[in-house]
């Protein structure tokens, strides 16, 4: 069965048709954004994003906010990647691209008050 999914957001549609491209890959994010840092972390999301936006194999991000259900976590971020080679690279980009500009994630994070759970996917054929 050809599944093909479409994540409207702002600036651009992501698709994620994995039988075309069955090689995508996914940084899923979820947060706890305490209401005092939302404007802080939305800023440094947007940041985020659009350095995100320069690297190779980049396909497109999309923001979620709960609108409900028991979860704690009320943003997640998902950022789709072309294969888990330009996932791996870009990872390593990103946290060179931190210690250029002096930001500490986690140190932010904490003071922030924000609570994350951070990953890498994939989205496998047999479970589709």
């Amino acid at each position: 069965m050809h599944r093909q999914h479409n994540l409207v957001m702002s600036r651009q549609t992501v698709q994620i048709d994995l039988e075309k491209h069955p090689s995508l890959c996914f940084r899923i994010d979820n947060f706890f954004v305490p209401d005092a840092a939302r404007a802080e972390f939305e800023a440094q999301m947007r940041q985020n994003q659009a350095f995100l936006e320069t690297l190779p194999g980049f396909q497109g991000h999309v923001v979620f906010e709960k609108t409900g259900g028991p979860t704690s976590f009320n943003i997640v971020t998902i950022a789709v990647w072309e294969s888990p080679e330009a996932l791996e690279k870009a990872g390593l980009d990103v946290r060179a691209h931190y210690q250029k500009v002096g930001f500490d994630m986690s140190a932010t994070l904490a003071r922030w008050g924000v609570k994350a759970e951070l990953g890498n996917f994939s989205a496998p054929r047999g479970l589709q």
